[in-house]
């Protein structure tokens, strides 16, 4: 019967949302069903309602033990767990992915001017790009380390306050950059963009994602907050990128239970399915995180607004 197939369909879906959740996947089409294992969990709700009518109890008991095993995938998303100090200085960090440099200047330097950011991230930065920003952008952010390149290869971080330890890390398609930031705390801030594992072969990807955990493995427990933000082409049903936020690390979204803040495609005329841009924190609490529109851009940025602490 049509329900008893279409019940099925619709829990095999889900299983397959919960399946690409937990492997460390490297192949390409559970990669692409993990960058939308949260979409096809949410098969499991009208899939056990259609094998209780097609099966009954036992439709019923199969379909409630998908639905909690996806469930138990997604409820830590929403379950707030930083703790701040509300006189404590804060650092906001704001990081956008800006399209190839295609993104609105203008609009660009508005949200600087709106949210004063202490930093800002930008990724797929192209010469022409930071040359039209770093003008408009030296009154409120006047120092930078940047690495422009053609296409999406170019990384920038630009601070308010001076930067010193610059590095560009090796190993990347595109530029990593680190610097660390001459404010209370002296926090040490990443700017990320390891490659998509699609359309691209996903091997890079695997690999990139390995070598940023290794490298973040690396910085002393003893050398201050570190800061992590960029486009990492993952999501939080990516193992590789979970597998980032060991005891230290955590996903500032993760910290305050804002649960899933998806950022593309942000150029479409549905809203955002994904949540791939991220800001990664350790030895420090986030205050608040949200999602903001980056006119021109096919992605959303990210704000954090963090504060010395423990997530």
């Amino acid at each position: 019967m049509v329900s008893a197939s279409v019940a099925l369909l619709l829990l095999f879906a889900a299983v397959l949302g919960i399946a690409a959740h937990l492997l460390d996947a490297r192949g390409q089409a559970m990669l692409v069903f993990g960058a939308l294992a949260h979409v096809l969990m949410l098969a499991a709700v009208p899939g056990t309602a259609l094998a209780a009518v097609a099966f009954g109890w036992w439709g019923l008991a199969a379909g409630a033990v998908v639905s909690m095993g996806a469930a138990a995938t997604q409820i830590p998303l929403y379950r707030h767990r930083s703790r701040t100090t509300a006189r404590a200085p804060s650092l906001t960090v704001l990081h956008a992915n800006i399209w190839l440099g295609q993104a609105d200047p203008d609009a660009l330097v508005a949200l600087v001017e709106q949210h004063r950011p202490d930093v800002l991230t930008l990724v797929e930065l192209t010469p022409e790009a930071d040359a039209r920003l770093r003008p408009i952008l030296s009154g409120s952010l006047p120092h930078a380390h940047v690495s422009a390149a053609p296409g999406g290869e170019g990384t920038g971080i630009y601070s308010r306050f001076p930067l010193v330890d610059q590095q560009r890390h090796d190993g990347f398609v595109t530029e990593l950059l680190s610097a660390r930031v001459e404010m209370p705390g002296r926090p040490l801030v990443f700017a990320v963009h390891p490659v998509p594992p699609w359309p691209r072969e996903p091997s890079e990807w695997v690999r990139e994602l390995g070598l940023l955990r290794q490298l973040l493995a690396k910085i002393p427990v003893d050398d201050g907050p570190v800061v992590v933000a960029g486009d990492f082409n993952a999501t939080q049903d990516h193992r590789r990128y979970r597998d980032l936020q060991d005891g230290r690390f955590v996903d500032a979204a993760v910290a305050t239970g804002a649960g899933m803040l998806r950022t593309y495609p942000a150029h479409t005329w549905y809203p955002p399915v994904i949540a791939i841009d991220h800001v990664l924190v350790a030895d420090l609490a986030v205050r608040s995180v949200e999602a903001v529109t980056i006119p021109g851009s096919d992605h959303r940025g990210i704000l954090a607004r963090l504060v010395p602490g423990q997530s």
